[in-house]
């Protein structure tokens, strides 16, 4: 009978995980393409994304059991953006913050706003470095994956090409931990409030 709960309870959670996984796919996905084909605002796409993402893993792992939200929800976003820049390195980046952000996130407690805001952040930043990279150190790969295409990308990774650099880089990706941290934090309310209606 116990296993039968534990095994349910586990059933439950990787729901829970693939259920928040999809609407962040999405979520972020509808924004990207929003706001993304303008080139000022590409560049801070993951600070805008980092306050979504907090919000969404704060209220995914609060109910979970299991180890794994973080790591699966950036793998599964990874996935979505293997072609999104040269090598898959959206996906390398992306998975990689997933992997440092969970083990984090268990080194540190889990649950608390701590763990939350250093696992979210690592993952986030994951999908930050992902976008920066290929603009600084990729710019020819990047290039030449966009010579056909029909849609204008090709301009506004150019834009970006020459705006991004390595402070520029560092500078947003404090920025995308800042967000990301206030979005924990507006998470933590809503989880409160929601465990508050509950009662």
């Amino acid at each position: 009978m116990r296993n039968q709960t534990k095994e349910s309870r586990r059933l439950k959670d990787l729901i829970r995980i693939g259920v928040f996984s999809a609407l962040w796919v999405v979520i972020g996905f509808l924004v990207a393409f929003t706001i993304g084909f303008f080139p000022p605002i590409l560049l801070v796409l993951p600070c805008v994304l980092g306050i979504i993402g907090g919000i969404v893993y704060v209220v995914m792992l609060s109910k979970l059991t299991i180890p794994g939200g973080i790591l699966i929800s950036s793998f599964l976003l990874g996935i979505c953006l293997f072609t999104m820049a040269p090598y898959g390195m959206m996906f390398f980046c992306t998975v990689a913050g997933g992997v440092i952000g969970e083990i984090l996130y268990s080194v540190l407690g889990r649950r608390t706003t701590k763990a939350t805001m250093v696992g979210s952040s690592f993952a986030l930043v994951g999908l930050a470095l992902g976008e920066y990279i290929p603009f600084i150190w990729m710019q020819d790969a990047y290039r030449s994956m966009l010579v056909n295409d029909d849609s204008g990308l090709l301009e506004i990774a150019e834009w970006c090409m020459n705006i991004v650099s390595v402070p520029v880089m560092i500078v947003l990706c404090v920025a995308t931990v800042t967000l990301t941290c206030l979005g924990v934090l507006w998470g933590n309310k809503i989880v409160k409030k929601r465990l508050s209606n509950a009662e």
